[in-house]
């Protein structure tokens, strides 16, 4: 007997691809794969910011899994923003979020073409991140297979009519958190498609040093760290800023702040700031291992990868309390703390540096949240149970 086939869209795939719903894809795709006949559908692109191809169209396997490539036709418009406001003021028309989806891109209307050909060949079609063109255009095209995994959060462009298709249109929709859903279905009255909340599996190394992390960085004594895209979107701004008001304000302490990440933003130059830029996988954990707390600033997000990782190492977060999803899990969790303002940021960083105990009680709360929630196993034994209801809904 046949196994069943899915496939995969989503709007970047692949080695040097960074991105958390990416990275989820990626990782999910892997775990699917033994379970599903799996192949993706993805453009050549690497780089969110322009769409440039970078990888040749066709197929390639990546991960013992066939990747169907196609080329971004035009580069993300170079006025894109300008697109991007007409759709977001008011009033505006509904070919002004055509024009502003498209502008926006990535756009392959050889994926959307490739679909509508062969996509009813496959049982299911799992949609990575709601935002985009390749989920805009294609999800209508197989809405009874389409389960979509939206990667929402709360920004305007969640008002925008031409969105309601992609979270009414799905026989399933997987959300990341509690927090995710109920946004959702406050903004479109969806409750009627059928949801979960499945989430991103965590698989840490047992192997993890903070003695090995301090001999190949050069640095010692208490480490604060962030892992992410150093970009305004993430609150890397006003954690540069926290930072620097707490340590003017108690100059004589030692304490570093570690970046992990792709630079897309100025960094500021001082002497406890230090920037790693991408690491390995081992660097990255060794670091989580050193570090008193991972920071978490940005306040949009509908999941955060790193939090999951701190957790799974018993590490606290400290977050902004703005987050509705970070501070929700945090909460739910009892795994962090959350600040109100750069004296509160300050305080925390304090208290969690001179307080072993207090961070390691946070940080192990935390630890039997992922464990409890955030594992593969489970989450793959939900997306199959999903797929079937899929599967029995469309016999």
């Amino acid at each position: 007997m046949s196994r069943p086939k899915l496939l995969v869209v989503v709007q970047r795939y692949g080695d040097g691809v960074a991105g958390g719903a990416e990275t989820h894809a990626r990782e999910l795709t892997k775990r699917l794969a033994p379970h599903l006949d799996v192949e993706v559908l993805t453009t050549a692109a690497q780089d969110y910011r322009t769409w440039e191809n970078a990888f040749t169209a066709g197929i390639e396997w990546v991960d013992d899994v066939p990747v169907r490539r196609f080329p971004v036709m035009r580069p993300r418009a170079w006025d894109f923003k300008l697109y991007e406001r007409r759709a977001y003021t008011t009033p505006h028309t509904l070919e002004d979020e055509r024009t502003f989806v498209d502008q926006q891109g990535p756009y392959a209307p050889d994926l959307l073409e490739h679909l509508w050909r062969n996509g009813r060949d496959a049982d299911h079609v799992l949609f990575f991140t709601y935002i985009y063109y390749p989920t805009v255009r294609a999800l209508p095209l197989v809405p009874e297979r389409a389960v979509l995994v939206p990667t929402a959060h709360d920004e305007p462009a969640l008002d925008l009519a031409i969105y309601e298709p992609v979270f009414h249109a799905p026989r399933a929709i997987a959300f990341n958190t509690e927090e995710e859903r109920a946004l959702v279905h406050a903004r479109f009255r969806n409750e009627r498609v059928p949801s979960d909340i499945l989430g991103v599996g965590v698989d840490v190394p047992e192997d993890r040093s903070a003695d090995r992390f301090r001999q190949r960085w050069g640095i010692d004594g208490p480490v604060v760290l962030y892992i992410g895209r150093i970009v305004e979107s993430k609150g890397c701004r006003e954690l540069f800023a926290n930072w620097a008001r707490w340590r003017t304000a108690e100059p004589d302490r030692h304490a570093t702040l570690v970046l992990i990440g792709q630079p897309e933003m100025a960094i500021p130059r001082r002497d406890d700031v230090v920037h790693l830029g991408v690491v390995s996988e081992e660097d990255k954990y060794d670091a989580l291992e050193a570090s008193v707390a991972l920071a978490v600033p940005e306040v949009l997000s509908s999941m955060s990868m790193a939090t999951l990782e701190a957790w799974s190492c018993g590490r606290p977060v400290i977050c902004d309390a703005e987050s509705n999803v970070v501070w929700g899990m945090a909460r739910r969790a009892g795994g962090g703390l959350a600040y109100k303002s750069a004296a509160e940021f300050g305080e925390i960083v304090a208290m969690l540096t001179d307080d072993r105990g207090l961070r390691d009680r946070l940080g192990e709360s935390g630890r039997a949240f992922v464990e409890r929630t955030y594992r593969w196993p489970r989450i793959v034994e939900t997306y199959l149970d999903l797929f079937a209801e899929v599967r029995a809904r469309n016999a």
